[in-house]
């Protein structure tokens, strides 16, 4: 099986890295045909601010067209097309690609566009014509695929509902962890102080304000450290909820590592933090880091949610609080603290769950499952 994976989608995402090492494990030939357009979030992110009115985006994307059009010219036959995430803006053009090679056209929406900038990011509003036109483009870009992907069953769920699409095929494929972090973490000796690991992008479902909250409650415990690294929307504002409520205890860390290094500090850490926002957005995604920390074996606190329970168990896999609670949080944290074999327990139950389910071999099976139901016999 050959696989054109497709667009302008981001090279470097977890998303795509693992989707195509996945496909590849399987045996399946995957030829990339990518443009860039953006080089980071905070362009993508300042483009949204903008809106769908400005001139200087819709050249970068004609150019980026060009060299895609050029590109597929050139890589020859293929039995289906996959666009990489985010790829909503590219599914017309590669609709239009597939047509004319009468190839299926797989499209890996991963969330909703609309969800993510009105409802999550709050970059627009709802009635914006931005915010109109990202839900036309959720629902029609679905309807022109032979297939969506998306990460959960929750966000399956509301795409169905939220925008009618009952006749679209969805299957839902696990993230997973890019494989530099699908080795387990070695043994941490018992040493003080106990460390508590956030990474990220600081966007806004990850609640980090409860998480400055949940070390406040806990710093009476003087042997509890929280390390905070990554950058993005809202470290500022984090950074001075700390500081107004006189924080000692959290070591404000890089805003960007190397996967190498970031496996170091993971390595480091006692417990990793997941996501603990109220948004109806964080209740249907399972964070990048929710996986890592899984696929490493190291005891995983995250909010409790839909999605969060079609793949962990509570008090199993992943010990589960709700929502912008740090006293839910500060709580799975002490008890942690205390019971080292809780630890090692959780943390090996979660990494061979990972194994099972969210490896790469099983999202490319999962995959490889999903093209088998859109090929087509080759026409005459």
């Amino acid at each position: 099986m050959r696989v054109c994976y497709f667009g302008t989608y981001d090279a470097d995402y977890v998303r795509n890295v693992v989707a195509q090492t996945a496909l590849r494990s399987q045996g399946v030939d995957v030829v990339a045909c990518h443009a860039t357009v953006w080089n980071s979030t905070d362009e993508k992110v300042a483009d949204a601010r903008k809106g769908p009115l400005n001139p200087r985006l819709w050249l970068r994307l004609l150019r980026a067209y060009g060299r895609l059009v050029r590109q597929h010219r050139a890589i020859g036959r293929y039995d289906a097309m996959i666009v990489g995430y985010p790829g909503h803006l590219d599914l017309f053009l590669a609709r239009v690609l597939t047509w004319l090679r009468r190839a299926p056209l797989v499209f890996d929406a991963y969330v909703s566009l609309y969800d993510t900038i009105v409802g999550d990011r709050a970059l627009v509003q709802s009635r914006s014509l931005l915010g109109v036109l990202s839900r036309w483009i959720d629902r029609t870009t679905c309807r022109l695929a032979d297939a969506v992907l998306l990460d959960t069953r929750a966000h399956i769920e509301l795409f169905r509902r939220a925008y009618g699409l009952s006749a679209t095929t969805f299957a839902h494929i696990w993230v997973g962890a890019d494989a530099v972090y699908q080795a387990p973490a070695k043994e941490r000796d018992e040493a003080e102080p106990f460390r508590v690991l956030y990474f990220g992008k600081f966007i806004p479902l990850h609640g980090v304000d409860t998480v400055i909250r949940a070390a406040k409650l806990l710093e009476a415990e003087g042997d509890i450290r929280f390390e905070m690294i990554g950058g993005g929307q809202e470290r500022a504002q984090a950074e001075a909820l700390a500081a107004s409520l006189g924080v000692t205890t959290v070591d404000w860390g890089p805003e960007w590592l190397e996967p190498e290094a970031l496996r170091r500090r993971i390595e480091a850490a006692d417990v990793c933090l997941g996501i603990f926002g109220r948004s109806d957005k964080a209740a249907r995604v399972i964070p990048t880091k929710a996986y890592i920390a899984l696929a490493m074996g190291k005891p995983l606190v995250t909010r409790d949610s839909p999605a969060a329970r079609e793949l962990l168990t509570p008090d199993v896999h992943a010990l589960l609080c709700a929502p912008g609670d740090p006293a839910e949080v500060a709580g799975a944290i002490l008890a942690l603290r205390r019971d080292p074999a809780l630890r090692r327990k959780i943390g090996r139950a979660g990494r061979a769950m990972f194994l099972t389910r969210c490896s790469t071999e099983a999202i490319g099976r999962s995959l490889v499952r999903v093209l088998r139901t859109v090929l087509r016999p080759a026409p005459r």
